[in-house]
This record gives C-alpha cells, structure tokens and sequence, in this order.
C-alpha cells in the first residue's frame, strides 16, 4: 500500500490492494465498499448520488406512514383510561374524557409542523417529497380520536342528546279551558 499525494482528499491508496485471502481465494469486498470511491476515483459517484437520493426519499417516505400512524397508537391506552375511570360524571373522568378531546384536536392543528422535517427536499435534487396521503391518514386518525372522545362524552351523559335536555326551549303549553 502506498501513501497517496498530500493534496488529495484519499490519505491510502486502495487500488494496489488484491482481494486474495491469506488461502489464496478470492475474497469479496465487503458490504458498502466501492473501490472507485476509495481509489479516487469520484467520476461514478454521480450514480450513487441519484440513488441515494431515491433511497433517502423511500426512507423519508416510510418515516412519514410511521409518523402517520402513530396517533391510532394512542387510541386503545386511551380506550382503557376511559373504561378504569368509568362513566360517573366525576372530575376523574371529566379530566380523562378532556385529555382523549384535546390530544387530537392539539396535534391536528400541528399537522405541518410535525410532517415539516419529513417533506424537506432531498441534498441535491429540487423536489420535495409530496405527503399528502401520510398526512390525510394522520387527520383521519386523529378525527377517530375525536369521535371516540364525543362518544365517551355521550355515555356519561354530558351531551344533549335526548328531548328532556332541551326541556327549556319548548314552549308550556297553553290550556284553552280549566275546569274547577
């Protein structure tokens, strides 16, 4: 091995290196290893480059479902609170019941603050990673999010939804004649 020219960036010269083991067979080079970069020899790594902006973009796009995904995570830990504090009407379950209605409502206003590290655009390529589907799933969750915490806001009965909740707004009706 000899030493390389001290204005070059390569501090080794790899290329004088065989791929014969100590047997005599030949040896394959190892996971990553690209001769023609360790050698000096930068003119291949453009191909290299476009794939691995391809790969970063796949990365960054799996990294974005996960992102997506995980507020459904949070919905079953959410469902067993519910179940533990029951459906008395007690600051217990008033507390519980506004933590499963604020969550949702909290990280669906940061929707593009949170995909916003994801959708940045590659090093050397201009696009931007488009993340409208990981993004709609994100909402959709967390709008069942939601709905689960207005129907726990139903069984406990905190939401007029029968006729007597509304008592107030019917007119008393007026008799025509009394008798006595």
């Amino acid at each position: 091995m000899s030493v390389a020219k001290p204005n070059t960036k390569v501090y080794a010269d790899f290329s004088l290196l065989t791929s014969k083991g100590k047997h005599g067979k030949s040896l394959r080079d190892p996971h990553g290893f690209d001769l023609s970069i360790a050698s000096g020899n930068i003119a291949s790594t453009s191909t290299t480059q476009g794939r691995n902006d391809e790969a970063d973009q796949a990365l960054r796009a799996k990294k974005a479902w996960e992102v997506a995904m995980s507020p459904g995570k949070t919905i079953p830990m959410q469902a067993f609170m519910a179940w533990m504090s029951g459906t008395s009407v007690s600051i217990f379950s008033i507390l519980i019941t506004g933590m499963i209605l604020m969550t949702p409502v909290k990280t669906i206003m940061s929707v593009q603050q949170t995909f916003a590290p994801l959708e940045r655009a590659g090093k050397s390529s201009g696009s931007k990673l488009d993340l409208t589907m990981q993004k709609a799933a994100f909402v959709a969750i967390n709008i069942a999010g939601l709905l689960f915490g207005i129907y726990r806001l139903s069984i406990m009965g905190l939401l007029p939804t029968t006729t007597s909740d509304w008592l107030a707004f019917i007119p008393a009706k007026r008799y025509i004649e009394f008798s006595g």
